[in-house]
């Protein structure tokens, strides 16, 4: 083994643009649709946000950036680009551009313009934000999600709105109950079989990042570093059916190495994780902590619940962190800063709610997130990118969630081969190759995809995140950033259910 090891290190690189292009396009296989996500900011001139409020009926968005995918509605097919929010439910489209503040992206957006397949179900509906509302017409239609035609799916288009800017995905539950009163648009994928379960995992990105991507139906073992965590979905303050799930500790840790712990304590935090809040909210006592790691925080002038830092603070090599259960996710100053360079401003990543709090994209860009509404979990893992391996949930209680990639190796022969092939390659690679982490993950994960996979049944983001992780620590690669340099949990399976 060590010998084809060395041998397939002198091999030819590939280069990572066929890759990366992959990453860029829908792939539709047995039991999954894997989506790209775009990120998109608002235009200059916009610095506001919108607070969630904790009534059942509403849900919130924040201005700022927001991530998009694109569906194709009717016929002939209209493609609408659509937020995806895990804090709604619904979905509707065309918002009334004349009603809002953000009118220039708006009116860049497409809109729905009919379709001769539409049916109108003369019935309407309505969803409040945190400032604002939509009102809409429930219509019937085909409506694709890639490759995925669905048939006869509701939905709204809008009639009168406020404040919002663009058409939403709600991909939430109902907020009343987990059975809907229609089938959302998770439900028909289902129900048409296009997909096994409703679950959808999610791998949002920093704003210069094109390679974000939501998976209908799988996951993406490639994308994340250790097991990733079951959290069980919890009941909200309010009453609320939403992704409410426990925190179970917070922490900074400064540039210097020093902590400062915000609180630790199992079921600490009871947090929505929301993709449509731009900012994380916490309690006004836990902000407070978490601004001593930022000497240069003031409060905005225009919103006292933001503050402005120096942008500076983006290049030092602090985190948050945020703690599940045995998982710590890490998130770094330069994920957890807002930055609006149209104001040559930086905002901090979390704002005081003492009422609702939320994990906003500031947590979720460097956050692997699986979201299993049949089961009623979340699953998280700290995010990597280490290549792509995608696997469907099947159907059942705690389906394939936890299975990943099924191996027939036993599990403690499996385990004891790990770690020694873990440190043998990290030492031999750690000590001889000085061309930076991007090329050491490339070397890897060819070894990886072509003699491991086949031979031990391991999957590469384990492999290649603990090679990396000994190689960071080894300072050969101090300062570079594949994106596989996170904790390591070491684990034999992919995806792990307590």
């Amino acid at each position: 083994m060590l010998q084809a090891l060395l041998l397939l290190a002198a091999l030819p690189l590939a280069t990572s643009s066929s890759a990366h292009g992959n990453q860029r396009r829908v792939i539709q296989q047995p039991g999954l649709i894997r989506f790209p996500i775009t990120v998109s900011e608002a235009p200059a001139g916009t610095f506001r946000r919108l607070r969630r409020q904790n009534n059942v009926d509403l849900t919130s968005r924040s201005t700022g950036f927001f991530y998009t995918i694109d569906l194709v509605i009717g016929t002939p097919g209209q493609t609408v680009p659509v937020n995806f929010d895990t804090g709604s439910w619904e979905l509707w489209v065309n918002p009334s551009c004349s009603n809002t503040s953000e009118t220039a992206i708006c009116a860049s957006l497409p809109r729905f313009t009919g379709s001769t397949t539409l049916v109108d179900t003369n019935r309407t509906g309505q969803i409040a934000y945190g400032a604002g509302y939509a009102k809409f017409k429930y219509m019937y239609d085909y409506i694709s999600v890639g490759g995925a035609k669905i048939n006869q799916q509701i939905f709204g288009v809008a009639y009168d709105t406020s404040v919002v800017a663009y058409a939403i995905l709600g991909a939430g539950p109902w907020v009343l109950g987990w059975q809907s009163p229609y089938p959302h648009v998770l439900d028909s994928l289902v129900s048409q079989n296009h997909i096994q379960s409703r679950a959808f995992s999610l791998d949002l990105r920093p704003i210069e990042s094109p390679l974000g991507a939501v998976i209908f139906g799988g996951i993406d073992t490639k994308k994340y570093i250790g097991a990733l965590e079951k959290r069980p979905i919890a009941t909200g303050p309010d009453g609320s059916v939403r992704y409410w799930i426990y925190v179970d500790g917070l922490s900074v840790t400064r540039e210097d190495g020093s902590q400062i712990p915000v609180f630790d304590q199992i079921n600490g935090l009871l947090a929505l994780l929301d993709s449509g809040t731009t900012l994380t909210q916490l309690p006004r006592s836990m902000v407070t902590e978490i601004l001593k790691a930022f000497p240069s925080a003031r409060q905005d002038p225009n919103d006292a619940n933001q503050y402005i830092v120096d942008c500076s603070a983006a290049s030092l090599t602090g985190t948050v962190n945020f703690k599940f259960g045995n998982t710590v996710i890490k998130v770094r100053y330069d994920d957890f800063l807002w930055k609006q360079p149209q104001h040559g401003i930086c905002v901090l990543g979390v704002s005081p709610n003492d009422s609702f709090f939320v994990l906003g994209d500031t947590f979720l860009r460097s956050a692997y997130a699986v979201y299993d509404m049949d089961n009623r979990n979340v699953y998280l893992a700290s995010a990597a990118d280490c290549g792509t391996h995608l696997v469907p949930i099947g159907k059942g209680t705690d389906a394939d969630v936890n299975h990943g990639v099924a191996g027939s190796v036993d599990y403690n022969t499996r385990r004891q081969d790990y770690f020694i092939l873990e440190f043998l390659v990290a030492y031999i690679f750690g000590r001889v190759l000085y061309n930076g982490c991007y090329v050491l993950g490339q070397v890897l994960n060819h070894i990886i995809n072509h003699v491991l996979d086949h031979v031990l049944n391991y999957t590469a983001d384990h492999i290649i995140s603990c090679i990396i992780n000994h190689v960071v620590n080894s300072d050969i690669c101090h300062g570079a950033d594949y994106g596989c340099n996170h904790t390591v949990h070491y684990v034999a399976d992919p995806v792990n259910h307590n």
